[in-house]
């Protein structure tokens, strides 16, 4: 492997790892000169261009789990890149180019960064969508769900029962018929939820609007679609059901972003 082989590596591992280690090598391949171009943004000199792969920054971690393919030749460049299947908060693609002087040394770093595209809206949850909400709690990412309780305050709950119970609803059985989300539907029954899984950077925004139903079919069709360790906290279905109707959900998923307007 040539000189300029080893900055390139050098480079991208600096880049995915940020540590010191790293970051010092990669240095040893720049020129005094060198310049990152990222965008609109251009960094100069040895000691900007590191610091820009220096320590964590919010994509790091997206950085490190690219799909990296080999470097080649372009002229007198030489470049490298990635995609990013199966996260959900990363860009579609991550291209560098490089450019060397006559002594090898990196002088001009190009950073070429594609978005995923931004997503269609829908009025119907994507069946992905629905998955990952009934996934939730056997994933370890319970959904967080907001209300206004009867005092008029902000409430914060970790619900492990969140279904989605229709293409444009989703669901949850309350433990307590008397618990206080029940009561705040009287008076309040906006809803919110969110749904975070850090490992394949996933969020999912709901907002909606809530009802308890009592006839017996949706209690037994909801309890019967709980899982069974929420089940198991009240085995003779004195919970509540309740239903909410989507109004608006926005989020990113691996399979992309999804967008939820209310028709």
């Amino acid at each position: 492997m040539g000189k300029r082989e080893q900055g390139v590596e050098a480079w991208w591992i600096a880049l995915r790892q940020g540590e010191h280690a790293s970051v010092q090598r990669a240095g040893t391949f720049l020129a005094p000169d060198v310049q990152l171009v990222q965008g609109a943004q251009t960094f100069s000199g040895v000691k900007d261009v590191l610091f820009r792969v220096s320590g964590q920054w919010p994509n790091t971690p997206v950085l490190a789990q690219g799909a990296w393919g080999p470097v080649t030749a372009d002229g007198d460049k030489l470049k490298l890149g990635a995609t990013f299947a199966g996260l959900g908060a990363a860009p579609a693609a991550v291209d560098l180019a490089f450019s060397f002087n006559a002594q090898d040394q990196i002088t001009k770093i190009e950073w070429t960064t594609t978005p995923q595209a931004r997503p269609t809206p829908t009025n119907a949850m994507p069946d992905h969508v629905k998955g990952m909400v009934n996934d939730a709690l056997r994933n370890g990412t319970p959904m967080v769900v907001a209300y206004t309780d009867d005092q008029g305050r902000p409430s914060l709950s970790l619900r492990g029962s969140v279904v989605a119970w229709s293409d444009n609803e989703l669901a949850i059985w309350v433990r307590s018929p008397e618990g206080g989300i029940v009561k705040a539907m009287a008076n309040n029954n906006n809803i919110s939820l969110l749904y975070r899984d850090q490992k394949s950077r996933s969020t999912l925004i709901f907002q909606g609007k809530g009802r308890i139903a009592t006839d017996q079919a949706t209690r037994d069709r909801l309890f019967e679609m709980t899982p069974e360790v929420e089940q198991n906290h009240v085995p003779d279905r004195t919970g509540a059901a309740l239903i909410i109707a989507i109004d608006r959900a926005m989020g990113g998923t691996p399979r992309g972003g999804f967008s939820f307007a209310k028709a």
